[in-house]
């Protein structure tokens, strides 16, 4: 009887091939995710972003898409792949797997609240909804994405910060640009900017590096230092996506909706039939 058989070492080539090409679109991801959205605030007028929902949408999509699909992907590989056996183990790996979880879910409602809230643009000193979605959310949330999903790894045991040479200067470098892009904000916006900047270059650094240099064997992330840097990057985080969760809840999305849907009816119902 003849039946076809795929040789075993021809998939798991494919499969290298097709993560290698998915590395690449998640390698330049976070560059574009920061750049676009700079983008399209300079190329946009003032009153843009008010009158314009499709406008808006495209702005936050990308940063928070990238967010989105690289915690689903931390969530499913680390329910997948570990199975806790211990007390402390059942602990961490429900902790993460609820807070990946939890980071996926608020970049997609970041999506949709950011989009159907109104964007207000008073002031270029003070505040600016546009710069504030376009510069600082972006430049402060897609640099942390990339570092616990590039230089960290999440192998029980083996839990830390992974990256060497000089690498470990730029990502902490790309740590303190993700921190200070928040000073701008309780400050001058307009200086926002700089960081999203530096961060787009910082991170294009490292895809270069790890292009051009070979790849080298990491050592085991056991060391003291490099938890404390991965527990530094997973509060980071944590702290980035609560303030998240606080914008969206106090977005008022619909206030301004049903407040002009309810005068009109207000209206209807109060006005007098002609005599």
């Amino acid at each position: 009887m003849n039946t076809t058989h795929v040789p075993e070492p021809h998939r798991t080539e494919q499969h290298a091939e097709n993560q290698r090409h998915w590395r690449k679109i998640l390698g330049i991801a976070p560059i574009v995710s920061i750049a676009f959205p700079a983008t399209m605030y300079f190329i946009s007028d003032e009153d843009s972003f008010e009158d314009s929902l499709f406008l808006r949408f495209i702005t936050v999509l990308l940063p928070f898409s990238y967010s989105a699909v690289q915690y689903a992907l931390l969530h499913t590989n680390w329910k997948s792949h570990n199975k806790p056996e211990r007390i402390l183990q059942s602990i961490l790996y429900y902790t993460l797997n609820l807070l990946f979880l939890a980071f996926s879910i608020i970049s997609i409602l970041s999506i949709i609240a950011f989009t159907l809230a109104e964007w207000e643009d008073d002031d270029w000193e003070n505040n600016n909804d546009p710069i504030i979605f376009s510069f600082i959310l972006p430049s402060f949330t897609v640099p942390l994405t990339y570092l616990l999903s590039t230089s960290c790894c999440l192998v029980p045991g083996q839990i830390g910060f992974t990256d060497t040479g000089i690498n470990v200067l730029v990502d902490i470098l790309i740590l303190l640009c993700s921190a200070g892009d928040l000073v701008p904000a309780f400050d001058e916006v307009k200086h926002c900017y700089y960081f999203a900047i530096i961060s787009s270059i910082l991170i294009l650094i490292r895809l270069l590096r790890e292009k051009l240099s070979p790849e080298k064997q990491s050592p085991p992330p056991t060391a003291p230092w490099r938890i404390a840097v991965f527990v530094l990057i997973l509060i980071s985080i944590v702290i980035a996506y609560a303030l998240l969760a606080y914008l969206i809840m106090n977005a008022d999305i619909f206030d301004n909706y049903y407040s002009s849907l309810f005068d009109k009816m207000k209206n209807i119902f109060s006005s007098k039939p002609d005599e």
